[in-house]
C-alpha cells in the first residue's frame, strides 16, 4: 500500500502553534500553583512526623516530654595509655549538665538515634570539646556542632532565607499558659488542664531554690479530645532546637558540689508557644489581649521574618507565626493537620492549647 508523503500545510502549522500556546497557558497556572504549595506540603509533613514521634514517645514512656529536660551529665574521666584516641579530644572539657528542649527527647523517634546518644550517654560531652567546631551567635556559644545537627524535619522550607546555623528550627510545642518563673502562677500554669508540655528540669531559680516540675501529661489526660488539642505548630522566631533558653555552654558547667545548674527562665518560649490569660471582654477583669500575642503578629509594622527573639520579648513572641499566607500549620494530638487562620478568635487559640477547657484558667466565656 502506498504511504502518503504529504507534508504539513501552513494552516496545520498555525493550528499546532495555537494549540501548543493554549496548552502551555493551561499548564503554567497548575505548575505555578503546585510550586507555591510545595513548601506547605513539606511543612505539614514535618509537623505530621513530630506528632507521630510524640505519640510513640507517650506509648513508650507513659507521658509526654517536657519543654525542657535534663539528659544526663558529662564528667571527665581518667585518660590512660589504654584510653581511646578520641578521649584526647575531651581533655580540658568542663563537667556539665546536658539540658535540652523537647526536640532532644524526640530524637530517637525522628530517626536520630545516633544523635540522641550524644545527648543521653554520659561518655559524650555536648560542649567545650577541643576537636571539632563550636557554635556561636543564635546557636549559643560553645556547644559542639556535632550535637546541634541540621535536621530537615525541623525546618519549614517557607521559613528559609536566613543564613544557615547549627540546630536551625521552625517549630514549637504547646507549652501551655504563660506565667513568669518567679510568679505565684508558675505552678498553676503547668496544670494538665492548661497545656501539654511543661517543665521537666529541676534547675535552680534566682534564689537558689529548686524550680518545681510540672505533672506528667499523657494523651489520656487530654479531656477535650485529641482532635481538639494543639501539639505542635510553627514559629518563625523559634530558637535552634538544641538551645533550651538563652543559654551558652558556660551556663551548663557544674561547679564543685553542684548537682544542677540554673534554670533559664526563657526556656519555655524558645521552642514553645503559650497562651496569655487575657480577654477583650471588659467584664472579665483581665488585661485586654495584647496584639503581639496573636498569630503572625509583629512589632511596629516590621516584617515578621525580621523579628528576633530576645530574653526580653520571648514571652511575647512565643506565638504561632509563619510565612504561609493567612495563618500557620498545626498538628493536633490525634495526628491530624489543620491550617489555623491568623484572624481566629483568641479564645479558640486558648482553647486549642488548653487540654481541658472546663478546668483550665483560660477565659473562654461565650465561646461555643
Amino acid at each position: 500500500m502506498a504511504r502518503s508523503k504529504r507534508g504539513l500545510k501552513a494552516i496545520d502549522v498555525i493550528f499546532l502553534g495555537v494549540a501548543t500556546v493554549m496548552l502551555v497557558g493551561l499548564l503554567l497556572p497548575a505548575i505555578s500553583k503546585t510550586r507555591r504549595h510545595a513548601p506547605t506540603v513539606v511543612c505539614k509533613n514535618n509537623l505530621k512526623q513530630l506528632g507521630l514521634a510524640a505519640q510513640v514517645f507517650d506509648s513508650a514512656r507513659g507521658r509526654l516530654p517536657g519543654y525542657v529536660q535534663g539528659h544526663g551529665v558529662w564528667r571527665p574521666g581518667p585518660i590512660s595509655s589504654t584510653s581511646k584516641t578520641s578521649d584526647a579530644a575531651f581533655v580540658g572539657t568542663h563537667p556539665h549538665e546536658k539540658v535540652g528542649s523537647w526536640v532532644v527527647s524526640l530524637l530517637p523517634y525522628l530517626d536520630q538515634q545516633a544523635l540522641y546518644e550524644r545527648w543521653s550517654l554520659n561518655k559524650y560531652p555536648i560542649a567545650f570539646a577541643a576537636r571539632g567546631p563550636l557554635t556561636d551567635g543564635r546557636a549559643g556559644i560553645g556547644f559542639n556542632q556535632s550535637i546541634a545537627a541540621s535536621i530537615s524535619i525541623l525546618q519549614c522550607p517557607e521559613a528559609a532565607g536566613r543564613p544557615a546555623i547549627p540546630g536551625e528550627n521552625s517549630y514549637a510545642c504547646n507549652a501551655g499558659m504563660h506565667a513568669p518563673l518567679m510568679s505565684p502562677q508558675f505552678i498553676r500554669s503547668m496544670a494538665v488542664a492548661n497545656g501539654v508540655f511543661n517543665n521537666r528540669y529541676p534547675g535552680r531559680d534566682p534564689n537558689g531554690d529548686t524550680v518545681p516540675l510540672g505533672p506528667d501529661v499523657r494523651f489520656d489526660d487530654i479531656a477535650d479530645g485529641l482532635s481538639n488539642t494543639l501539639l505542635f505548630t510553627e514559629n518563625l522566631q523559634a530558637m535552634p532546637w538544641h538551645r533550651a533558653g538563652f543559654i551558652d555552654a558556660k551556663d551548663l558547667v557544674l561547679r564543685e558540689g553542684q548537682e544542677r545548674v540554673s534554670y533559664e527562665p526563657t526556656c519555655r518560649y524558645t521552642q514553645g508557644i503559650v497562651w496569655h490569660r487575657e480577654s477583650d471582654d471588659p467584664s472579665s477583669g483581665l488585661p485586654a489581649i495584647n496584639p503581639i500575642h496573636r498569630i503572625n503578629s509583629t512589632i511596629a509594622g516590621r516584617p515578621i521574618e525580621a523579628l528576633e527573639l530576645t530574653q526580653a520579648n520571648a514571652h511575647d513572641l512565643a506565638r504561632p507565626s509563619s510565612l504561609h499566607p493567612g495563618g500557620v500549620n498545626i498538628v493536633l494530638a490525634d495526628g491530624s493537620l489543620r491550617f489555623l487562620s491568623e484572624t481566629v478568635d483568641y479564645r479558640v487559640y486558648q482553647s486549642l492549647l488548653a487540654p481541658n477547657d472546663a478546668h483550665s484558667d483560660a477565659p473562654l466565656e461565650g465561646l461555643e
